[in-house]
C-alpha cells in the first residue's frame, strides 16, 4: 500500500499523543502495512489554522480524518472522543482508525479489481479482432 499516507497531528505536550501513536501502529501493524506515520507537531495558532487542525491527537489517513468532526473549530487544544460504549476519551478509538485504514484497503482492492477488468477486456478485445482478421485472411485466400 505504497499511496497510504499516515499523519498524526499533536501539540507538543499532548497527554494522549502516546495512545494514540500505539493504537495507530497497532492497526498499521495488525494489517501488516509497513508505512511511516508523518508525526505533525502543531505549535501555532498560524499553523492549526493552515492544517485545519480540530484538536490534539488527530489521526488522518490520506488526508482524511478518522473521526471526522466537522463542526470542531481549529484549536491548539486537547480533542475528545467518544468510544464504543459512548465514554469520552482523549484519543481516536481504535475502532475508527481500524475502519480508515479497511476503507482505504477496500478501495485500493477495488480499483485493482477495476483495473485488472479493463486490461481482461482489453486482452479479449484484441484477440478478438486478431482472431477476426484472420479468418477473413483465411477465407480471402480460399476462393
Amino acid at each position: 500500500m505504497a499511496d497510504l499516507r499516515v499523519e498524526l497531528l499533536a501539540i507538543e505536550d499532548c497527554p494522549h499523543l502516546g495512545q494514540a501513536q500505539h493504537d495507530l501502529e497497532s492497526v498499521l501493524r495488525k494489517g501488516i502495512i509497513e508505512t511511516p506515520v508523518q508525526l505533525i507537531f502543531v505549535g501555532s495558532l498560524e499553523d492549526a489554522e493552515f492544517l485545519a487542525f480540530p484538536g490534539s491527537p488527530t489521526i488522518r489517513i490520506n488526508g482524511e480524518d478518522v473521526v471526522p468532526q466537522p463542526d470542531l473549530p481549529v484549536a491548539l487544544g486537547c480533542r475528545t472522543y467518544r468510544d464504543g460504549q459512548g465514554r469520552r476519551v482523549g484519543s481516536p478509538p481504535i475502532e475508527s482508525i481500524l475502519a480508515a485504514v479497511d476503507l482505504h484497503r477496500r478501495s485500493r482492492l477495488e480499483a485493482f479489481q477495476r483495473q485488472e477488468a479493463g486490461l481482461v477486456a482489453r486482452f479479449a478485445r484484441e484477440a478478438a479482432e486478431a482472431e477476426g482478421l484472420t479468418e477473413s485472411d483465411d477465407t480471402s485466400g480460399e476462393g
